[in-house]
């Protein structure tokens, strides 16, 4: 028998940490963070703990990298929009974006969601969520600024709800909730704030100016 190639050990090593981070999240949910041990992770994965242990260093160190994938999703998201051409679409972009990594997903996020909001889970990951969701709402303050839209600050706030609380209700029936029409209906939205803010940019260019500010 020849030996395993490194592509194939590698595959094997991503499957392994995929089985263990959707064990632990599932188990997470149920009896909360602080009630899963190891152990429960392992019996439930139907592997050994010292092969969770080869992965992750503990149980706080899997609960990090279930805490960063979420953020890589988000991440895509943002990439997914920075490929658009104008503010516009970028904003375009980064709704359906972030629908699309959602619905691809699923399974996960669904059972983030579930775990995310216990004290314990907070606790175990300290300023890394208060850091990425200001990175979050920063970088959506700044599409919403380049796009022209007033009170970006507010809308970016606005915009941040729509996007989590949607998913969420996906995530609760997505065979029944009509995910794409939602998706459109925010689209619009932001596409009619864009709109309005540029006829308001175009009327204050057209204004007659004043004797001092012509003057100037």
């Amino acid at each position: 028998m020849s030996p395993r190639s490194a592509a194939t050990n590698e595959r094997l090593r991503s499957e392994s940490r995929a089985r263990i981070i959707e064990h632990a999240l599932a188990l997470f949910a149920e009896h909360g963070y602080d009630g899963t041990t190891i152990k429960m992770i392992a019996d439930s994965a139907g592997i050994s703990q010292g092969l969770i242990y080869a992965h992750f260093a503990s149980k706080d160190a899997l609960l990090v990298e279930i805490f960063e994938q979420s953020m890589r999703d988000v991440q895509e998201s943002f990439a997914i929009a920075d490929g658009a051409g104008t503010p516009r679409e970028r904003l375009e972009r980064l709704i359906r974006g972030s629908f699309e990594v959602l619905r691809r997903n699923e399974r996960f996020w669904r059972l983030s969601y579930g775990v995310r909001m216990q004290p314990a889970v907070l606790q175990g990951l300290g300023d890394s969520v208060g850091g990425w969701l200001t990175f979050i709402h920063g970088t959506l303050e700044r599409y919403l600024r380049e796009a022209g839209v007033p009170d970006a600050q507010l809308e970016a706030a606005i915009l941040f709800a729509l996007i989590d609380g949607v998913s969420q209700h996906y995530v609760l029936d997505p065979d029944a909730y009509p995910l794409g029409a939602v998706a459109d209906r925010i689209v619009a939205r932001y596409d009619q704030l864009v709109a309005d803010a540029g006829r308001a940019d175009a009327a204050a260019a057209r204004r007659p100016r004043g004797p001092r500010q012509a003057g100037r």
